[in-house]
């Protein structure tokens, strides 16, 4: 891509909104010819499966955009050079930071505390139930379950938080064999990490954190502990291999800046508190498939393997769940610790080559071991770069130019809004910022992203609110939120009805009067708004799948269409090898990743009997396909990450998964809708 180097006013003011920075116009110094070449890793073998598609049917956006070759792109560095004495940047204002900081750590002992009390509650609800059928005292009802669980979950977070640094230590030696990283090993490898580290502690009066080694391959680095003087910064082996001295020098500020702004204690607490359901979860299912191994008797290997399925599978749930309060912190301490890094080292440029081989490193650890490793999902929340964006962009960035990939990440309008489910910004976003701060000190720029033309103004005037709300409802983002924007689009239905039932109470007809003020109308209404919302999006969510309109386009294609959202559902049909975990780990669709030609797609599968239908016996099974190569067919979903929503994987021996994404999506949205009307019903009476 090519640009001028000026930043839009437009863009500029959300640099200075999430960062505090507020960059000068300069332009990009001429190119540095020292680089560094990556090559690609060869691509899998395609299976020859009649059923494949050519190609040629990709959409026109993605089709006009011309990319070099996968098989003669090569990545390579410019290397472009650094600022020994920086200038200082807008000073930070942290204190809505360490608000959110506060409100998502209390959001996440209520959520904690919500999800231990239904799981006690239920607990007991059910012995109640096995002991009326069995009349046995084993099953009898547990007192204790019947208490407020609010004190305990207090002590738990207090002991958690106290001892967080040394539980995370102990918890990395037995999964991960962590050590100690002595200072002469870290010179060896850095002497600019060793004066960073040594320079900044003192001069934040801070004593100099605790190092650690992780004897990895995958280059990563995270920060953890209670208060500064107990911190410690883990870095792995394949960090310290694959990064020169300065990127290592940037990803120690990084982490630096985590721990002077206190950031890093809760996401440390929570760390903890998610690795309970997940490591119930990974132990559930490993031990499982062991001890299954060791029975004969078929029927108890099945209650053994539908017990530790069902376990394991709500224990992921959890897991799942219990991230949600700390996504927001999550994504928001990443733009200030990189800013930091950059000011600390005067050195954006070597910190967008360091997050870029992360990504990399990441996606090619995925490939090598042919899985999403229990490390890289468990931490997630902790690592410099999210693993489900290093997993496709780090794949691509072998196989196209980073500034060509990234473009969605830094053009599409309405991109903020699909990474709340993420852990961390977009990456082209936050190497879009580094690139702004390298022309901030008028530093020749690693990368040249192209600068999007600033967006039209809004119309001012009476009607401008008006008529942003009417654009607004014909906007893609409506349609993409439709089943959430029906929640509150509800209420109108809610009011109306309210005005109804006042009518009728200043008439002589009394038997609707009842409707004014009802809360039961009011609670009954948004499951029914959810459903309407659904129903209104699903024929856009699931075209029709045809042979003739499916697509094999290549994940650079993909990553390259700037205006794509979710709701722009592309049938497609890639073939390559099947990545994840193997059995009860997977039964759920946890971990499926094809290897395609150009890169890693992400895949979302769904059983046809529903979720929970995953944990009952089927003929075939998606992580049955493991390692195979096979040819999966569903509709394309382009939003802050790449996947697939799954209709069938087919492998070459003709074994053939099914996936129910429509059909459920239909289920939920009619569920959502009586369930609305029995609440109303139930009011009424």
């Amino acid at each position: 891509l090519e640009g001028d180097g000026l930043r839009p006013a437009a863009l500029r003011s959300i640099a200075d909104k999430k960062t505090g920075f507020l960059p000068l116009e300069a332009t990009a110094a001429p190119g540095n010819p020292k680089s560094r070449q990556i090559s690609p890793p060869p691509p899998p073998q395609k299976p020859q499966n009649p059923t494949e598609t050519s190609g040629e049917n990709s959409s026109d956006s993605a089709a006009n955009i011309k990319l070099p070759s996968a098989e003669t792109y090569q990545l390579t560095w410019r290397e472009a050079g650094r600022t020994k004495n920086p200038r200082p940047l807008k000073p930070l204002k942290l204190l809505n930071f360490r608000l959110g900081a506060v409100a998502s750590t209390i959001a996440l002992f209520f959520l904690a505390r919500f999800v231990l009390q239904f799981l006690l509650t239920n607990t007991n609800s059910l012995l109640v139930q096995f002991y009326i059928f069995t009349r046995l005292p084993i099953f009898a009802p547990i007192q204790l379950f019947y208490r407020d669980p609010t004190f305990l979950v207090q002590i738990v977070f207090g002991l958690l938080l106290a001892s967080s640094p040394w539980l995370t230590d102990a918890l990395l030696k037995l999964f991960c064999g962590i050590e100690t990283l002595r200072g002469s090993v870290l010179s060896k490898h850095s002497k600019e990490a060793s004066r960073v580290l040594r320079s900044f502690c003192t001069k934040q009066n801070m004593p100099t954190p605790v190092l650690k080694l992780l004897p990895i391959d995958v280059p990563v680095a995270f920060s953890y502990g209670c208060l500064p003087r107990f911190a410690r910064i883990a870095v792995s082996k394949g960090l310290l291999e694959k990064l020169t001295d300065d990127e290592i020098a940037t990803i120690f500020a990084r982490e630096l800046g985590h721990i002077s702004r206190w950031d890093f204690a809760p996401m440390s607490l929570a760390l903890l508190v998610i690795q309970i359901p997940y490591l119930i979860y990974w132990q559930t299912a490993y031990w499982s498939e062991r001890l299954c191994d060791l029975m004969t008797i078929e029927f108890l290997r099945f209650a053994v393997k539908f017990l530790a399925a069902a376990i394991s599978a709500a224990s992921y749930g959890i897991y799942k769940l219990l991230r949600w309060p700390m996504l927001w912190l999550s994504r928001r301490r990443v733009y200030f610790s990189d800013r930091t890094a950059a000011e600390i080292t005067g050195n954006p440029n070597g910190l967008t080559r360091a997050l870029g081989k992360m990504a990399i490193g990441i996606a090619a650890n995925i490939e090598q071991q042919k899985q999403t490793s229990f490390f890289l999902e468990g931490f997630d929340l902790l690592l410099p770069v999210g693993v489900a964006q290093a997993a496709t962009v780090g794949s691509a960035a072998l196989r196209a130019p980073l500034e060509q990939i990234l473009l969605w990440d830094i053009t599409n309008p309405d991109r903020h809004w699909l990474t709340v489910n993420s852990t961390h910004p977009l990456l082209g976003e936050r190497l879009n910022l580094l690139h702004l701060y390298a022309q901030f000190w008028q530093l020749e720029t690693e990368l040249d992203f192209a600068n999007p033309g600033a967006p039209n103004p809004p119309a001012k005037g009476k009607l401008s609110l008006f008529k942003s709300i009417l654009e607004f409802k014909d906007s893609k983002l409506f349609l993409q939120g439709a089943p959430f924007f029906g929640i509150p689009m509800s209420l109108a239905m809610v009011a109306l009805l309210w005005l109804i039932g006042w009518i009728f109470s200043q008439t002589s007809i009394w038997r609707l009067d009842w409707l004014l003020g009802d809360r039961s109308i009011f609670w009954g209404c948004l499951p029914i708004g959810f459903s309407i919302g659904t129903l209104m999006r699903i024929n856009y969510f699931f075209p029709d799948i045809t042979p003739r309109e499916t697509a094999s386009p290549s994940l650079p294609e993909i990553l390259s269409n700037p205006d794509v959202l979710p709701v722009d559902a592309q049938p497609v049909q890639l073939s390559g090898q099947l990545l994840g975990r193997t059995g009860i780990e997977n039964w759920l669709g946890q971990d499926l990743i094809l290897q395609t030609a150009t890169g890693l797609v992400k895949l979302h599968y769904v059983s046809r009997f529903g979720p929970c239908g995953s944990l009952l016996p089927q003929p075939t099974r998606p992580s049955d396909a493991i390692g195979k190569s096979v040819v999966a067919t569903g509709w394309l979903r382009r939003g802050a990450t790449v996947a697939i929503d799954l209709e069938t994987i087919r492998t070459q021996g003709g074994r053939v998964s099914d996936s129910g994404h429509p059909i459920w999506s239909a289920i939920l949205a009619f569920a959502a809708a009586f369930w609305g009307a029995y609440i109303i019903i139930q009011g009424g009476k």
